[in-house]
């Protein structure tokens, strides 16, 4: 997403780069390893690219070259007035080191920042410190059809960072109201390409969970602290605060760090990516794993905010655990966890039917969208025929999901889309199980 810097709103000022190589918190020798491996793919590269592809100032990459040069296994192919521009190459000994570098890590991306660095951001654009309002709730939810008082139910428990259960009878809209909480995220965040766990490498960026924001040169300008001085550390990526959903694939291995043996290095967890944002787990209590594993995987940092993950070699390092965490259910509480685990979890909304006058405003509203003229006639049968005859309680999907099919009949049938009592009738023989 490419927007001007004017109509941004970072949540926190822009992480400075670091000005010297002590300065990127990272082991000399481990950057050096990452030059030449960036450099045997790239084959010759001029400093200014050398630089773009770790991330770091050209003046710290430049000391990164002269280190190459002088353990000879780069050398400059072109000079020139301006050190950006000099081209540099591996020699013979540096391709041979540069393979071996690769066996042990085919990373080779921008430089990843230390745990420290990014606990340091993280918490500075926390997902706590978004000012949630009714007014900023009622604007996220305009137009959506919802039990009275409802916001003002989710509204404190966004604003208060712990977690959310949300529950109640299948099709009542506990997922699409989920997926409504993602625009009240606010703010753009930074996100690290990368972290560093002292030689090991965690990939924590991932176009898939995150969306990029691009402003061009303007973070460079933004806010009193860089204009004038230091660049911002391009080790981080400026991103809109994620929304991540996961339902019945989730998986224990998802929530821990996943080591790439081809690529020698780890895939961040799902919570780590959803920090400063939202992460919704959908159909809790449908996923291979039980709802009490899961429970007891994040007991720890629901209550502390921080979550402990494991190297390979049996290192466990302390990360932030900054998100509001939503669990979606049709299951009823007590089925999946006992009252201690119901207890720690923030807070607990239960979503259920509707009373008719609701249902009928949603199908108002699916009218619309359809093209299709309202019939209130058509709508009390359904309501009262189709519905009662079965004994199926009035849900929020109902509306979208019989009046698509009467459109879809329609189509068939190559007239306009329109309501009628035979329509509806057609409609629900085919959407609702025959028993």
């Amino acid at each position: 997403m490419n927007v001007a810097t004017k109509d941004i709103h970072l949540s926190a000022l822009p992480p400075i780069a670091p000005g010297t190589l002590e300065a990127t918190g990272l082991e000399t020798a481990f950057l050096v390893e990452l030059a030449c491996k960036i450099l045997y793919s790239g084959g010759t590269m001029a400093l200014a690219s050398l630089s773009d592809r770790l991330a770091l100032p050209v003046s710290v990459t430049g000391d990164i070259a002269e280190i190459l040069k002088k353990e000879r296994l780069a050398e400059v192919k072109k000079g020139g007035d301006i050190r950006a521009t000099y081209v540099y190459a591996l020699t013979d000994l540096g391709r041979e080191r540069a393979r071996e570098f690769l066996k042990s890590s085919g990373y080779a991306g921008a430089a990843p920042v230390t745990t420290a660095q990014y606990s340091e951001v993280a918490w500075k654009q926390s997902i706590k410190e978004i000012p949630l309002t009714a007014a900023r709730m009622a604007q996220a939810f305009e137009g959506v059809v919802l039990p009275a008082g409802l916001l003002d139910r989710l509204g404190p428990a966004v604003n208060s960072g712990r977690s959310i259960f949300l529950y109640g009878p299948s099709g009542s809209g506990k997922t699409f109201i989920a997926g409504k909480l993602k625009g009240l995220m606010e703010g753009i965040i930074f996100i690290p390409r990368a972290i560093g766990v002292d030689s090991h490498v965690i990939r924590v960026f991932d176009p898939v969970c995150h969306t990029e924001v691009d402003i061009g040169d303007g973070l460079d300008a933004f806010g009193d602290i860089l204009q004038g001085g230091p660049k911002y550390d391009r080790r981080f990526v400026l991103c809109e605060r994620p929304a991540i959903i996961a339902g019945g694939e989730l998986s224990m291995a998802m929530l821990d760090l996943c080591f790439d043996p081809g690529c020698g290095y780890y895939e961040a967890p799902l919570q780590l990516k959803a920090n400063g944002g939202i992460f919704v787990i959908d159909d809790l209590g449908r996923q291979m794993l039980r709802p009490f594993d899961l429970f007891n995987r994040w007991i720890m940092p629901l209550e502390r905010g921080v979550d402990y993950l494991t190297l390979r070699t049996g290192k466990k390092f302390e990360i932030p655990f900054d998100q509001v965490i939503v669990f979606s259910t049709n299951i009823e509480p007590r089925e999946l966890a006992d009252e201690s685990f119901l207890r720690r979890l923030g807070y607990k909304i239960r979503i259920g039917h509707l009373p008719p006058a609701e249902y009928v405003a949603i199908c108002h509203q699916v009218c619309a969208r359809l093209g299709m003229e309202f019939r209130q006639d058509a709508i009390r049968y359904l309501v009262e025929v189709e519905h009662e005859r079965r004994d199926v309680p009035l849900a929020a999907c109902h509306p979208n999901d019989i009046l698509s099919r009467v459109a879809e009949i329609c189509r068939y049938r190559g007239v306009a889309p329109h309501l009628t009592r035979e329509l509806v009738i057609q409609a629900c023989r085919d959407y609702f199980t025959e028993l």
